[in-house]
Protein backbone atom coordinates (compact mmCIF):
# COMPACT_ATOMS: atom_id res chain seq x y z
CA UNK A 1 0.00 0.00 0.00
CA UNK A 2 1.77 3.12 -1.27
CA UNK A 3 0.80 6.75 -0.12
CA UNK A 4 1.99 9.40 -2.11
CA UNK A 5 2.49 13.19 -1.10
CA UNK A 6 -0.33 15.05 -2.93
CA UNK A 7 0.29 18.86 -4.22
CA UNK A 8 -2.17 19.78 -1.61
CA UNK A 9 -0.33 18.33 0.98
CA UNK A 10 2.63 19.45 0.09
CA UNK A 11 1.25 23.21 0.13
CA UNK A 12 0.32 22.00 3.63
CA UNK A 13 3.26 21.56 4.78
CA UNK A 14 5.02 24.91 3.18
CA UNK A 15 2.45 27.38 3.83
CA UNK A 16 2.46 27.18 7.26
CA UNK A 17 5.97 28.81 7.39
CA UNK A 18 5.08 31.74 5.55
CA UNK A 19 1.64 33.02 6.85
CA UNK A 20 0.42 33.30 10.49
CA UNK A 21 -0.38 30.38 11.91
CA UNK A 22 -4.25 29.24 11.55
CA UNK A 23 -6.41 28.10 14.37
CA UNK A 24 -5.91 24.79 15.86
CA UNK A 25 -9.87 23.66 14.63
CA UNK A 26 -8.85 24.98 10.78
CA UNK A 27 -5.59 23.38 10.84
CA UNK A 28 -6.81 19.85 11.73
CA UNK A 29 -10.30 19.94 10.33
CA UNK A 30 -9.89 17.29 8.03
CA UNK A 31 -11.31 17.15 4.41
CA UNK A 32 -12.91 13.50 3.38
CA UNK A 33 -12.19 9.87 4.87
CA UNK A 34 -9.36 9.67 2.59
CA UNK A 35 -6.96 12.02 3.31
CA UNK A 36 -8.30 12.12 7.20
CA UNK A 37 -6.77 8.18 7.14
CA UNK A 38 -3.60 9.90 5.77
CA UNK A 39 -2.89 12.44 8.67
CA UNK A 40 -2.89 9.43 10.78
CA UNK A 41 -0.20 7.46 8.79
CA UNK A 42 3.15 8.38 11.66
CA UNK A 43 5.67 6.03 12.53
CA UNK A 44 4.58 4.04 16.16
CA UNK A 45 1.34 5.21 16.20
CA UNK A 46 -1.76 3.20 15.41
CA UNK A 47 -5.07 2.50 15.91
CA UNK A 48 -7.06 -0.40 18.31
CA UNK A 49 -9.32 -3.45 16.47
CA UNK A 50 -12.25 -5.39 17.65
CA UNK A 51 -13.49 -7.41 15.04
CA UNK A 52 -16.37 -10.07 14.98
CA UNK A 53 -16.63 -12.35 12.26
CA UNK A 54 -19.08 -15.11 11.61
CA UNK A 55 -18.79 -17.91 8.82
CA UNK A 56 -22.40 -19.47 7.81
CA UNK A 57 -22.32 -22.39 5.85
CA UNK A 58 -25.78 -22.85 4.86
CA UNK A 59 -27.22 -25.96 3.87
CA UNK A 60 -27.47 -29.84 4.55
CA UNK A 61 -25.70 -28.91 7.68
CA UNK A 62 -26.26 -25.39 8.62
CA UNK A 63 -23.25 -24.12 11.29
CA UNK A 64 -22.07 -20.82 12.21
CA UNK A 65 -17.99 -20.22 13.13
CA UNK A 66 -17.74 -17.46 15.45
CA UNK A 67 -14.60 -15.37 15.74
CA UNK A 68 -13.50 -12.63 17.27
CA UNK A 69 -9.76 -10.60 16.84
CA UNK A 70 -8.53 -7.96 19.31
CA UNK A 71 -5.49 -5.51 19.37
CA UNK A 72 -2.92 -2.90 17.63
CA UNK A 73 -2.78 -2.02 14.37
CA UNK A 74 0.36 0.37 14.01
CA UNK A 75 0.99 2.74 11.31
CA UNK A 76 4.52 3.92 9.45
CA UNK A 77 4.14 6.68 6.68
CA UNK A 78 2.61 4.53 4.22
CA UNK A 79 -0.51 3.11 6.50
CA UNK A 80 -0.37 -0.17 8.65
CA UNK A 81 3.22 -1.52 9.17
CA UNK A 82 2.92 -4.02 12.32
CA UNK A 83 0.03 -5.21 14.35
CA UNK A 84 -0.53 -7.24 17.75
CA UNK A 85 -4.01 -9.26 17.12
CA UNK A 86 -5.08 -12.53 19.36
CA UNK A 87 -7.94 -14.22 17.61
CA UNK A 88 -10.51 -16.23 19.50
CA UNK A 89 -13.22 -18.81 18.08
CA UNK A 90 -16.28 -20.66 19.13
CA UNK A 91 -18.80 -22.87 18.24
CA UNK A 92 -22.51 -22.42 19.69
CA UNK A 93 -23.15 -24.59 22.62
CA UNK A 94 -25.13 -27.38 21.09
CA UNK A 95 -21.47 -27.96 19.26
CA UNK A 96 -19.32 -29.08 22.91
CA UNK A 97 -18.34 -32.70 21.15
CA UNK A 98 -17.15 -30.69 18.00
CA UNK A 99 -15.55 -27.79 19.93
CA UNK A 100 -13.46 -30.32 21.73
CA UNK A 101 -12.68 -32.39 18.76
CA UNK A 102 -11.24 -29.21 17.20
CA UNK A 103 -9.87 -27.66 20.44
CA UNK A 104 -6.40 -26.76 18.96
CA UNK A 105 -8.49 -24.98 16.09
CA UNK A 106 -10.68 -22.86 18.61
CA UNK A 107 -7.89 -21.87 20.73
CA UNK A 108 -6.41 -18.35 21.11
CA UNK A 109 -4.04 -17.49 18.70
CA UNK A 110 -1.74 -14.57 18.76
CA UNK A 111 -0.12 -13.23 15.78
CA UNK A 112 2.42 -10.39 15.85
CA UNK A 113 3.14 -9.06 11.67
CA UNK A 114 6.29 -6.81 11.69
CA UNK A 115 8.96 -6.13 9.30
CA UNK A 116 7.53 -8.15 6.74
CA UNK A 117 7.03 -11.43 9.11
CA UNK A 118 4.41 -12.94 10.78
CA UNK A 119 4.75 -14.64 14.04
CA UNK A 120 1.99 -16.97 15.38
CA UNK A 121 1.78 -18.22 18.84
CA UNK A 122 -1.03 -20.66 20.55
CA UNK A 123 -2.17 -24.60 20.31
CA UNK A 124 -2.97 -24.01 16.13
CA UNK A 125 0.36 -25.96 15.40
CA UNK A 126 -0.14 -28.58 18.22
CA UNK A 127 3.27 -30.56 19.02
CA UNK A 128 4.80 -29.79 15.93
CA UNK A 129 6.69 -27.27 17.59
CA UNK A 130 10.54 -27.99 18.35
CA UNK A 131 11.14 -27.83 22.00
CA UNK A 132 11.57 -24.76 23.36
CA UNK A 133 9.75 -22.96 20.45
CA UNK A 134 6.94 -20.88 21.04
CA UNK A 135 6.30 -18.70 18.41
CA UNK A 136 6.07 -20.08 14.15
CA UNK A 137 7.57 -17.18 11.98
CA UNK A 138 6.34 -16.70 8.34
CA UNK A 139 6.56 -14.14 5.69
CA UNK A 140 3.94 -11.66 6.22
CA UNK A 141 1.14 -11.67 3.63
CA UNK A 142 0.69 -15.55 4.05
CA UNK A 143 -2.67 -16.24 5.62
CA UNK A 144 -1.78 -17.83 9.14
CA UNK A 145 -4.51 -18.34 11.71
CA UNK A 146 -7.29 -16.13 12.18
CA UNK A 147 -10.91 -15.02 11.60
CA UNK A 148 -12.40 -17.33 9.25
CA UNK A 149 -14.32 -14.51 8.50
CA UNK A 150 -12.18 -12.35 6.93
CA UNK A 151 -12.62 -8.66 6.86
CA UNK A 152 -12.69 -8.04 2.92
CA UNK A 153 -13.11 -3.89 3.18
CA UNK A 154 -10.39 -2.77 4.47
CA UNK A 155 -10.95 1.01 5.35
CA UNK A 156 -7.16 1.18 6.14
CA UNK A 157 -6.33 1.38 2.48
CA UNK A 158 -6.72 4.83 1.17
CA UNK A 159 -6.98 3.23 -2.26
CA UNK A 160 -10.08 0.57 -0.56
CA UNK A 161 -11.49 3.13 1.33
CA UNK A 162 -11.72 5.41 -1.42
CA UNK A 163 -13.53 2.58 -3.99
CA UNK A 164 -15.89 1.83 -1.61
CA UNK A 165 -17.14 5.25 -0.85
CA UNK A 166 -17.43 5.75 -4.57
CA UNK A 167 -20.22 3.44 -4.41
CA UNK A 168 -22.24 4.70 -1.76
CA UNK A 169 -25.65 4.14 -1.92
CA UNK A 170 -27.41 6.07 1.14
CA UNK A 171 -26.45 7.66 4.09
CA UNK A 172 -28.00 7.81 7.68
CA UNK A 173 -27.24 8.80 11.22
CA UNK A 174 -24.80 5.48 12.75
CA UNK A 175 -25.39 6.98 16.47
CA UNK A 176 -22.63 6.83 18.64
CA UNK A 177 -19.00 5.35 18.78
CA UNK A 178 -15.49 5.42 20.26
CA UNK A 179 -17.17 8.25 21.83
CA UNK A 180 -18.23 10.13 18.30
CA UNK A 181 -21.15 10.65 16.39
CA UNK A 182 -20.82 8.53 13.37
CA UNK A 183 -22.47 8.42 9.90
CA UNK A 184 -23.10 5.55 8.13
CA UNK A 185 -22.59 5.09 4.69
CA UNK A 186 -23.80 1.96 2.58
CA UNK A 187 -22.95 0.70 -0.59
CA UNK A 188 -22.17 -2.73 -2.44
CA UNK A 189 -19.09 -3.34 -4.39
CA UNK A 190 -18.22 -6.67 -6.70
CA UNK A 191 -15.64 -8.94 -5.39
CA UNK A 192 -13.39 -8.35 -8.51
CA UNK A 193 -13.47 -4.38 -7.60
CA UNK A 194 -12.17 -5.29 -4.33
CA UNK A 195 -9.32 -7.21 -5.78
CA UNK A 196 -7.91 -4.49 -8.39
CA UNK A 197 -7.28 -2.18 -5.29
CA UNK A 198 -6.93 -3.80 -2.22
CA UNK A 199 -4.06 -5.69 -0.94
CA UNK A 200 -5.63 -6.98 1.95
CA UNK A 201 -8.03 -8.96 -0.76
CA UNK A 202 -5.09 -9.77 -3.22
CA UNK A 203 -3.70 -11.18 -0.03
CA UNK A 204 -6.46 -13.38 0.77
CA UNK A 205 -7.89 -14.76 -1.92
CA UNK A 206 -4.29 -15.54 -3.49
CA UNK A 207 -5.35 -15.46 -7.09
CA UNK A 208 -7.46 -13.29 -9.57
CA UNK A 209 -11.21 -14.16 -9.03
CA UNK A 210 -12.96 -16.24 -11.73
CA UNK A 211 -15.18 -14.15 -13.88
CA UNK A 212 -18.14 -15.50 -12.07
CA UNK A 213 -16.49 -15.20 -8.92
CA UNK A 214 -15.41 -11.63 -9.59
CA UNK A 215 -19.30 -10.38 -10.06
CA UNK A 216 -20.16 -11.40 -6.53
CA UNK A 217 -21.40 -8.78 -4.25
CA UNK A 218 -20.08 -7.39 -1.15
CA UNK A 219 -22.50 -5.50 0.92
CA UNK A 220 -20.64 -2.67 3.43
CA UNK A 221 -21.27 -0.03 5.77
CA UNK A 222 -19.33 2.18 7.04
CA UNK A 223 -19.10 4.46 9.97
CA UNK A 224 -17.65 7.39 9.82
CA UNK A 225 -17.42 9.82 12.74
CA UNK A 226 -17.38 13.67 12.76
CA UNK A 227 -13.35 13.84 12.37
CA UNK A 228 -13.94 11.76 8.89
CA UNK A 229 -12.13 8.51 10.96
CA UNK A 230 -13.70 5.26 10.48
CA UNK A 231 -15.21 3.52 13.48
CA UNK A 232 -16.90 0.61 12.36
CA UNK A 233 -16.84 -1.32 9.09
CA UNK A 234 -19.45 -4.43 8.46
CA UNK A 235 -19.42 -6.33 5.51
CA UNK A 236 -20.69 -9.51 3.91
CA UNK A 237 -20.35 -11.23 1.39
CA UNK A 238 -21.81 -15.57 0.44
CA UNK A 239 -20.26 -17.86 -1.96
CA UNK A 240 -21.74 -20.81 -3.23
CA UNK A 241 -19.67 -24.14 -2.96
CA UNK A 242 -22.63 -26.10 -3.74
CA UNK A 243 -20.86 -29.07 -6.72
CA UNK A 244 -18.22 -29.31 -3.84
CA UNK A 245 -20.01 -29.80 -1.29
CA UNK A 246 -23.67 -28.84 0.19
CA UNK A 247 -22.92 -25.32 1.54
CA UNK A 248 -23.44 -21.80 0.69
CA UNK A 249 -20.76 -20.03 2.92
CA UNK A 250 -21.79 -16.14 3.99
CA UNK A 251 -18.75 -14.53 5.39
CA UNK A 252 -19.67 -11.59 7.89
CA UNK A 253 -17.16 -9.37 9.23
CA UNK A 254 -17.80 -6.55 11.49
CA UNK A 255 -14.55 -4.46 12.31
CA UNK A 256 -14.57 -1.67 15.01
CA UNK A 257 -11.66 1.14 15.44
CA UNK A 258 -10.81 3.01 18.65
CA UNK A 259 -8.10 5.49 20.25
CA UNK A 260 -6.94 6.88 16.85
CA UNK A 261 -3.47 8.33 17.14
CA UNK A 262 -2.48 5.06 20.36
CA UNK A 263 1.10 4.83 20.72
CA UNK A 264 2.76 1.56 19.55
CA UNK A 265 5.91 0.24 19.57
CA UNK A 266 5.18 -3.58 18.15
CA UNK A 267 8.41 -5.59 17.69
CA UNK A 268 9.34 -9.15 16.89
CA UNK A 269 9.12 -12.13 19.88
CA UNK A 270 13.21 -13.70 20.70
CA UNK A 271 14.69 -14.80 18.44
CA UNK A 272 15.35 -18.05 20.94
CA UNK A 273 11.50 -18.64 21.13
CA UNK A 274 11.15 -18.50 17.20
CA UNK A 275 11.07 -21.60 14.61
CA UNK A 276 10.29 -21.12 10.90
CA UNK A 277 7.53 -22.77 9.52
CA UNK A 278 9.98 -25.58 7.70
CA UNK A 279 11.37 -26.51 11.45
CA UNK A 280 7.72 -28.40 12.67
CA UNK A 281 7.07 -31.21 12.80
CA UNK A 282 3.88 -32.42 11.02
CA UNK A 283 2.58 -34.20 8.19
CA UNK A 284 1.75 -32.04 4.86
CA UNK A 285 -1.82 -31.56 3.11
CA UNK A 286 -5.12 -32.69 4.37
CA UNK A 287 -8.07 -30.69 4.03
CA UNK A 288 -9.03 -27.27 5.38
CA UNK A 289 -10.32 -27.82 8.91
CA UNK A 290 -12.64 -24.70 8.52
CA UNK A 291 -14.20 -26.73 5.52
CA UNK A 292 -14.24 -29.61 7.78
CA UNK A 293 -15.77 -28.55 10.29
CA UNK A 294 -18.66 -26.61 8.60
CA UNK A 295 -19.39 -29.93 6.88
CA UNK A 296 -19.21 -32.40 9.52
CA UNK A 297 -21.80 -34.71 10.71
CA UNK A 298 -23.79 -33.51 13.51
Amino acid sequence: MIVTLTGAAAAALIVPALVAAAPASARTAPADPVSALKSQFTAHRGVKLDEQGKLIGEGKNDRVILSRRAGVLEFGRKGVVASDLTSTFRLPSADRELAEEFKNLFAPTRVITVKGFSYTSGAFYGDALPEGKKWVRTRAGLVSPGSPAQQMVNPLEPATLKAVLARTISKRPGGTWDGTRTVVHSGMITLGELYKVSPTVRALLGAKPSAKSAILPVNWQLYIGSDQLVRRAVSSWTQSMRGLTSLDLTYLNDSRYSGWGVKSAIKAPPASQVADIDELDFEAGGEDPFARLLTTEN
